[in-house]
This record gives C-alpha cells, sequence and structure tokens, in this order.
C-alpha cells in the first residue's frame, strides 16, 4: 500500500503566523546564529586546525557549549515555547521545540561542559590510537565517555532500558525493542547473498585516480544533484562527514584514496545527500523553529539513497561513465561501462565498515548496535571491548579482525561520545529503500531522469514529501504518511536482491 498525496504542511510562514510563533522564531534564530560559532570551530577542528590548537579549541568548544546549554534552557525560551502552546498546542513547533528544551534542562551545566571537553579530547585520543593501532592509549577516555553517556541517559530517563534514552536522541521513538529484530530479519538474507556472490573483482577501481581529478569530478557531481556550492563547500577530512554550520552554510568533507577511487566518490556523494538535505531547510524557507531532519536515520535516507539507490545504479552511470572517461583517460582505459558498473556493486564481507559494500553494510551496524548496546547498559566494560568486539564480528561475518585498527578504533563515533547513532545507518538504508518504491510509482520515468542527468524532479518530490516538514513528523510517523505502511525491511531486501542477486 502507497500514500497518493504528499502529508500536509502544519506551518505557516512569518506573515501568516501568529506572534508568539514569530517571537519564538526570532529567538530560534538568534540562537541558531550562536550555535554556528560551536559547529563551525568543531569543523575547524576536524579539517583545518593545528595539532598543537587541539587542547585550546577543547576548551573553546566546552565554553560554547556551556552558553548554548544555559540559553538553551533559559526561562525565556521555557515562556516563549508556552506562548506557542497555547495558541497552536498541537503544532510541530510546540511539539519540537518542548522536547528540545526539555532533554537540555534535564542535563546539568557542567555535565555538558565536561562531556564536550571530553569528546574534543576522546576524538584526538582516537585519531591517535588508530593511527598507532594502539587501543589502550584510548581506553581511559573511552571509558570516561561511556560514563558520561550512561550518566546522560540517566538524566533523560527511560523505560526499559538506558540504551532507549540516548538513541531516542538520534531517531526520536525508536526503541531496542524495534532495532533488534530490524537486524535479525536482515541477517540471513544478506548472508544468502554474500554467500552467492562471486569472488569480486576491484581491479578497475584499485588504479591510479588522480586525486585532483577526483576532486574536481566529486564537485561536479554533487552539483549537477543538487548540491549547491554558492551555500555550501567541500574539504578534505581523515573521517568524512557533512556539517550545517549555520544559514545557508553547509560543509561536506571527503577523504581521497589515490588507488580507491570509490572512498572519494561514494563518500562525496554520500555527504552531499546529508547536505542537500540540509540546504533544503533555507531554500524551502522553513522557520528556525523547524530547520532540521526528524531524526539521524531520516538524515540517512538521503545519504544513502543519492550514495547507493542513485549512484551505484546503471542509468546513472550511463550518464557519468563517459565524463570519467574524459577526467581519468588512463584510469579508464579498456573499461567499458559494464565492468566499472559491476566493479562498484560487488559484495563480499570485510573489515571496515566505511569501506563496506551496500550488501555487507548492515551487518557493521548490527555488529555495532550489540556491543554499543552492552556497553551502555552496563553489560560490557570497556576493558573487555575489544576482545568482545573481535568476538562480535566473528559472529556475524565469520571473519576476525587482525588488529584493533581493523577492528575496534575503526570509527569515530564512540570517540565523540555518540552512544546509540550507528543504528540510525540502517535505519537510513531501510527508509531510502521504502521511498525508491514508493518515487519510482509517482516518477515513472526514473530511470530516464538519471540517464539524462536531470535530478531536479526528484529533488522536487523530495521537497515535497520529505524536506518541507523538517522534524514537523518523527522519522516513523513520515514513513507511514509516505508509504501507507509502518517501517518495514521487507523494500530493503528486495532490494538488494534485485541488485546483488543475479
Amino acid at each position: 500500500m502507497t500514500s497518493t498525496t504528499a502529508p500536509t504542511v502544519s506551518w505557516l510562514p512569518d506573515a501568516e503566523a501568529t506572534d508568539a510563533h514569530r517571537a519564538l522564531r526570532a529567538w530560534v534564530r538568534d540562537y541558531r546564529d550562536l550555535a554556528a560559532a560551536a559547529r563551525l570551530a568543531g569543523w575547524d577542528q576536524q579539517t583545518k586546525l593545528p595539532p598543537k590548537a587541539q587542547a585550546g579549541r577543547g576548551r573553546t568548544l566546552g565554553a560554547l557549549s556551556a552558553v548554548l546549554h544555559e540559553r538553551a534552557t533559559s526561562s525565556e525560551l521555557d515562556r516563549l515555547i508556552t506562548a506557542v502552546e497555547e495558541v497552536d498546542p498541537d503544532g510541530p513547533e510546540a511539539r519540537v521545540m518542548r522536547r528540545s528544551f526539555d532533554l537540555s534542562t534535564k542535563l546539568p551545566a557542567e555535565h555538558v561542559r565536561e562531556t564536550s571537553e571530553a569528546a574534543s579530547a576522546g576524538y584526538v585520543a582516537w585519531n591517535q590510537a588508530r593511527e598507532r593501532d594502539d587501543f589502550e592509549s584510548f581506553r581511559p577516555h573511552l571509558e570516561h565517555l561511556l560514563e558520561l553517556a550512561q550518566r546522560s541517559a540517566d538524566y533523560y530517563g527511560y523505560e526499559t532500558e538506558r540504551y532507549d534514552a540516548l538513541h531516542d536522541l538520534y531517531e526520536e521513538g525508536s526503541r531496542a525493542a524495534d532495532l533488534e529484530p530490524m537486524f535479525e530479519a536482515l541477517r540471513e538474507p544478506i548472508n544468502r547473498l554474500l554467500d552467492a556472490q562471486p569472488e569480486p573483482d576491484t581491479s578497475i577501481l584499485e588504479r591510479d585516480w588522480d586525486i585532483d581529478g577526483q576532486e574536481r569530478f566529486g564537485r561536479e557531481v554533487v552539483d549537477r544533484m543538487g548540491f549547491d556550492f554558492e551555500a555550501g563547500r567541500l574539504d578534505p577530512t581523515v573521517h568524512p562527514f557533512c556539517s550545517g554550520i549555520g544559514e545557508f552554510d553547509t560543509r561536506l568533507t571527503t577523504r581521497y584514496d589515490l588507488n580507491w577511487l570509490p572512498c572519494s566518490l561514494f563518500g562525496t556523494i554520500h555527504e552531499a545527500g546529508h547536505g542537500i538535505y540540509e540546504q533544503s531547510f533555507d531554500r524551502l524557507g522553513l522557520p528556525a523553529t523547524l530547520t532540521d531532519a526528524p531524526g539521524l536515520g531520516m538524515h540517512e535516507s538521503q545519504s544513502r539513497g543519492f550514495e547507493n539507490v542513485i549512484g551505484r545504479s546503471r542509468p546513472f552511470w550511463e550518464f557519468w561513465f563517459p565524463r570519467l572517461q574524459e577526467t581519468f583517460p588512463e584510469a579508464t582505459a579498456g573499461v567499458t561501462l559494464d565492468q566499472f558498473v559491476r566493479q562498484i556493486n560487488t559484495g563480499k564481507r570485510s573489515f571496515i565498515r566505511v569501506e563496506a559494500d551496500e550488501l555487507s553494510y548492515n551487518l557493521h551496524l548490527a555488529v555495532r548496535f550489540e556491543l554499543e548496546r552492552a556497553m551502555v547498559n552496563g553489560e560490557l566494560a570497556i576493558k573487555d571491548l575489544p576482545e568482545a568486539w573481535n568476538d562480535t564480528f566473528e559472529r556475524w561475518f565469520g571473519l576476525r579482525p587482525p588488529n584493533d585498527r581493523e577492528g575496534v578504533l575503526q570509527d569515530v563515533h564512540w570517540s565523540s561520545g555518540s552512544f546509540g547513532y550507528f543504528p540510525t545507518y540502517t535505519l537510513g538504508n531501510v527508509y531510502a529503500a521504502q521511498f525508491d518504491e514508493v518515487a519510482k510509482q509517482h516518477l515513472t520515468n526514473w530511470d530516464d531522469l538519471l540517464r539524462a542527468g536531470d535530478y531536479a524532479p526528484i529533488l522536487a518530490w523530495f521537497d515535497e514529501h520529505v524536506y518541507r516538514h523538517g522534524p514537523a513528523f518523527t522519522g516513523r510517523q513520515l514513513v507511514e504518511r509516505i508509504t501507507g505502511g509502518p517501517v518495514d525491511v521487507a523494500p530493503l531486501v528486495r532490494y538488494l536482491e534485485s541488485r546483488f542477486g543475479q
């Protein structure tokens, strides 16, 4: 069953809004401007900051977080939200802002500052530990970050388990009890498809791909797909990310590898999916109170959707492969379109999540969900984490990591205290597959659009059904409104079978 009409927007432009709405929006705009300074400092820390400046930047971020927390918990904001609740009690702005205020007021200011400083120090320690394959040097930082995360969960409160309080920060209304069966439902079909895959040949992708050419080509691709470089930029970093800094300022980052084209190519498209979503809030004129996604699952549906559903499809490359040949004449010498498409869609079990293919990727998230759930719930100590990682990975993949750099140290998330984040990647894949089925019913010429490099109708569909709502609905509510049914892994399984089942 699929929806035939888009959800109704339930917010009004400033000219039609009540005085209470306009006052709250003005306050949030001021707050957003101040928060942009903290986001810019964080972006700079991961892209341009000199090594000796890291400690000072950590203090800067801690001070900014304390100021922001003080404002986000102020009686003035409470009064402004209450005024909106009185005139529009069922509206999205009242709900979204009240949830944000309630979450902020549950955390003591000193705890917020301590967490920010610990996350900044943790990121630096993780970077060094990963480089040296030295978990022990990172362990005390991770122990402290876990303790702070557990404390946060206790401040927030929860009904069933501590992990739910943290995961809810990233995906409102989602619970571990929902996630466990989701991963289990994916285990058998993914492993069945992996077992049936031929030995992958990625030799073309391992040729010399000039770094300057990679940067030019990546920019050209995401620019045409809809990322606005007059409202954003692209820079290199160790662990790619996208940051919505402030009004009309969205920053993408990527990582370049001379002998592995997918690293930057699909990494850039992935982050541009996030970036296009971020840019839509200002482009569509959403009120400052609603300039966000409903959760990271919805955000990941865009990044994973652009990267994989669109970016690895044959129709997409019917347009882009000739341009790839023009940019890299030596690397593409003797290569056909079919060969290239086949090599970017291989499936195999491997150790590194960010380098994993689309087929095996969700198994990586299952491992992380299982481990962080146990850590947060007090069932797994950090000192035992490397061994637990290897055991859990072997159970899901049948492989045992040869070292911690290719195991427990590979991801940045826990180094910043982001426990509960990982499952949103799989939720994003699930949402993306559901949207793909519905969008193709509306846009029956979907493949022809990709062959022509014409993404405007696709973006218009997402504008209408996803972007213009901001966080007015939760991720699960928005999925139900768009598809006519609940969150469901079946479309993702069908999608993976269609791409890898031949």
